[in-house]
């Protein structure tokens, strides 16, 4: 293993994260598509089906016959959703429609029920339609059509879009197996266990659950105390069980920072274990051929952050996707000073109604409960002290629409 304590720009440490694991092979499985949320396709989705699979109304209304222009008609049959056309439209003649059921043959418009006046079996037309108002079979996809190009991660949209072209089943990369080692002597899972000097465990719970939001199976989770026997054998243990192993805590210099010498001891290649970033300058990365290790800092915050940055990244390289960050560019709500600047920043931020980042009151990498209140990180550049109300910086969302 290298040793390493040059601290690296961010960019720079995901490329190293990318060219170490691009090109990982995974084993795959055929599952239905409803079970494959946040799991990662190898084939292109080609479509099954038309949509729609026939002319439908676009609305509830009466569907009248080509080159039939009157004021009334004769009303011969209605036709639901799920149903199909039984009679054939002639002259004068309407079917009552709902929105989505196939429209009869020769059907040159469907009357928006709201333009029409019905009685004793018949149809007033009170204005004419501009549109047709009929979804022309095909108009969406036509059979044949590549939905979805691999490789791809299916989120809930992406799955509705396969189910509804008759694509039922999906062969994807098995979810990558995560185990999570929180370390630190100081930290219990119980309420009961708190004595003087102890804390609860807060990154081990939260990096679980974050595992799960986004289909990693975590096959283990553990506390590991601040003792380097200890930290060598979790370790140890986890890469034989995980294709990805999380650390948070015991990568900064103290005396009882035991995980850089523990990666050491099992063989890994450490890449770097210093990113010029704020919160997470002790983030490491190892690796030892198809497997990746991360070591994130204790803070929660900052975990929380290097989750998003890093982990969930390599966890999407791994798979085969080709991950990018997405950041937007907004302006600030207000103006904005740090006193020092030697690394790029991200910090807490709501977004308001319109459309501005505002910094939410924010007291350092231990700070858990401002997450709650933020929507993401607004981005302060390396050596950029002020920044003024309106001025656009780039920001980072993690939280959904209604979070």
């Amino acid at each position: 293993m290298s040793e390493t304590k040059e601290m690296i720009a961010l960019a720079e440490a995901l490329e190293i994260v990318e060219r170490q694991l691009a090109g990982t092979a995974l084993p795959t499985e055929i599952i239905p598509a409803r079970q494959a949320l946040y799991l990662t396709i190898v084939e292109n989705q080609i479509a099954r089906l038309d949509l729609p699979p026939f002319n439908k109304s676009a609305m509830d209304g009466y569907a009248i016959p080509a080159g039939d222009e009157q004021e009334e008609y004769h009303v011969i049959e209605t036709i639901p959703a799920g149903g199909i056309p039984c009679k054939k439209l002639t002259p004068g003649t309407a079917a009552k429609i709902m929105t989505g059921a196939p429209v009869p043959d020769g059907t040159e418009k469907v009357i928006m029920v709201e333009q029409t006046y019905e009685t004793d079996g018949k149809v007033r037309i009170l204005s004419p339609a501009k549109a047709t108002n009929i979804c022309q079979k095909g108009e969406d996809v036509h059979t044949g059509d590549v939905i979805l190009h691999a490789p791809a991660v299916l989120g809930p949209l992406e799955i509705a879009n396969l189910i509804s072209v008759g694509i039922t089943e999906v062969k994807v990369t098995k979810p990558l197996r995560v185990a999570l080692l929180a370390t630190g002597s100081e930290i219990v899972d119980s309420h009961d266990q708190l004595r003087p000097g102890k804390i609860m465990n807060s990154n081990g719970p939260m990096l679980d659950s974050l595992c799960q939001k986004y289909s990693l199976k975590v096959v283990s989770n553990t506390i590991v105390t601040d003792d380097r026997d200890v930290t060598v054998s979790a370790l140890r243990e986890a890469l034989n069980n995980a294709n990805i192993v999380v650390l948070s805590g015991g990568v900064s210099v103290g005396d009882f920072d035991f995980v850089t010498e523990a990666m050491k001891q099992v063989g890994l290649q450490l890449h770097f274990n210093r990113v010029a970033i704020k919160p997470g300058k002790p983030m490491t990365f190892a690796s030892s051929g198809q497997k990746a290790v991360f070591g994130l800092p204790g803070n929660p915050v900052a975990v929380y952050l290097m989750f998003h940055l890093f982990v969930l990244y390599a966890a999407r390289l791994m798979a085969g996707e080709k991950p990018k960050v997405r950041y937007v560019t907004l302006p600030l709500a207000c103006d904005f000073h740090r006193r020092r600047a030697e690394r790029m920043a991200y910090l807490p931020c709501r977004l308001t109604p319109d459309g501005l980042l505002e910094p939410i009151s924010y007291h350092g990498s231990a700070h858990l409960q401002a997450l709650m209140g933020s929507d993401g990180f607004f981005i302060v550049p390396k050596d950029v002290t002020d920044l003024s109300a309106g001025e656009k910086v780039s920001y980072l969302s993690i939280k959904g629409s209604f979070e």
